[in-house]
């Protein structure tokens, strides 16, 4: 008798494991997409999160989605990809715990034992109020509002670890797209209604090129880190020696464009930097090799490309005229001290060493800076922020947050040593790394005298630079975890 020939169904992973198999598959296939669904996520953070305040109304929106992306990355997310981006990894569970701490309500006693909260003892006692329990922080809503503000870079970083080299390269291009989306959107701003409907934010400043942020020095910063971005795309290769030479005079035209429009945002800061980040540009940029030899009788393009050339400059040169160069005038007209900024970090520096060493507490700088302000700095105007991001860390995060900002320097600093250090040839792993290294250094620097991270679409892009950053570490060290030999 022959054996029986008879087929029978397979059966498949969702069929043993039901529900379970289903997760598991779409898991797998989701996974796939993850580069779409963090330039999808992106794009829609920058459109609605372009500003620091609490009551701005797209919180409705953005603050929802970044939880459901974080919950999506979460499923997706592998422990390699974690363990790879091992010192990122650690900081962002170190922020979010800490955040976590100023939220956690404190028996009265402990409470009323914390430094710089006598007036409100005091206050407890005439209102009967002692019994009450009371988180770490003086405004325990701002407090709140903060912890549910980190979803929205996490959700970016997330997902930003679990694309390969080849994804975070791509990931330059749709940037840049949203670069050229809020400079030009500035320039209609400036030209058209001072508070028509491109101003996408109730307060904001009005009849300035802001683009899709509230603030100025926000886009001026934001347009600077694309000269960066500018030099790592013209660096990567092409087919033929007619598209390398093309795309690298479109990237210097967008170059010469960038720079009035930083000067029409009327930042000085974003003057500076941009000074700055021209000059390491150059640190990324390499001539690329076309792959395929020049064919005889192949036509050159280079009429386009001087026509590209001359409308960039003269669009530089009107819009700088008509804008009359507010930066400049900007920095020759007042100084730091006229903006009461000096006197300002006067009283912090003070702050800081009465809430020491626990802080005033998340989210509570406006409270804890007006409860000390002098009578003779009162003005029709308050200071929202300490415009001086390492400062008012050091204020309402205390002694922790300065040593999470200790680390993040340190990081930083060896992470970027070993990158200039490393002897591989300019590879596009070195030359994004390189890139993201600048971005990094350019927010760090403008936290000096402003608060560009505390904006949720600044903060996803800072997020995927240090992404960035570290996909050109050597193998041995590299938290990207792929091997970049270039």
């Amino acid at each position: 008798m022959s054996r029986s020939t008879a087929r029978y169904p397979r059966r498949d992973s969702t069929s043993r494991h039901g529900a379970f198999g289903n997760l598991l598959t779409w898991t797998v296939e989701t996974r796939k997409h993850i580069f779409y669904v963090l330039v999808a996520y992106v794009a829609v953070i920058f459109l609605c999160g372009g500003g620091a305040r609490a009551d701005i109304q797209s919180l409705i929106l953005i603050r929802p989605l970044s939880v459901l992306v974080c919950g999506i990355a979460f499923l997706t997310l592998r422990f390699d990809d974690l363990r790879r981006h091992r010192f990122l990894s650690v900081m962002a569970v170190l922020l979010v715990l800490l955040a976590v701490a100023h939220i956690i309500p404190l028996p009265p006693s402990m409470w009323h034992a914390l430094p710089g909260r006598e007036l409100v003892v005091d206050i407890d006692r005439a209102a009967g109020l002692s019994g009450l329990w009371r988180p770490l922080s003086l405004t325990p809503q701002a407090a709140e509002n903060a912890f549910f503000s980190l979803f929205v870079p996490l959700g970016a970083f997330l997902l930003a670890v679990q694309l390969d080299l080849d994804d975070r390269r791509r990931l330059v291009v749709p940037l840049l797209a949203i670069g050229a989306a809020s400079g030009l959107m500035g320039i209609v701003q400036i030209v058209g209604d001072p508070k028509g409907a491109l101003y996408l934010y109730r307060i904001t400043n009005n009849g300035q090129a802001v683009g899709l942020f509230s603030n100025r020095n926000h886009q001026a910063v934001f347009l600077v880190a694309m000269f960066p971005l500018l030099a790592y795309y013209a660096s990567q290769g092409l087919r033929t020696e007619d598209q390398v030479k093309t795309r690298l005079v479109i990237c210097a035209a967008a170059a010469a464009i960038l720079v009035p429009l930083v000067l029409v945002t009327g930042s000085r800061q974003g003057l500076l930097l941009g000074l700055l980040a021209i000059a390491l540009s150059f640190a990324i940029y390499e001539r690329p090799q076309a792959s395929l030899a020049r064919r005889r009788g192949e036509q050159k393009s280079f009429g386009m490309m001087f026509v590209a050339i001359f409308a960039a400059l003269l669009l530089a040169v009107v819009t700088a005229i008509a804008s009359r160069a507010e930066a400049l005038n900007r920095l020759i007209a007042t100084d730091l001290a006229e903006e009461g900024r000096a006197t300002a970090w006067q009283i912090v520096g003070k702050l800081i060493g009465e809430y020491f060493p626990f802080g005033s507490g998340s989210g509570s700088f406006v409270e804890a800076y007006q409860m000390a302000e002098p009578l003779s700095e009162l003005r029709p105007t308050y200071f929202n922020h300490a415009h001086n991001d390492f400062l008012e860390v050091a204020l309402t995060f205390g002694l922790p947050g300065m040593l999470l900002l200790i680390a993040a320097i340190i990081g930083f600093a060896r992470g970027a040593w070993v990158i200039i250090r490393r002897k591989a040839p300019h590879g596009n792993g070195k030359r994004l790394a390189r890139t993201g290294a600048i971005i990094v250094l350019m927010a760090g620097l403008a936290s000096v005298v402003d608060y560009p991270l505390r904006t949720p679409s600044f903060a996803c892009f800072f997020v995927i630079a240090c992404c960035w950053m570290y996909s050109g570490l050597p193998k041995r060290t590299n938290s990207a975890g792929i091997a970049t030999t270039d």
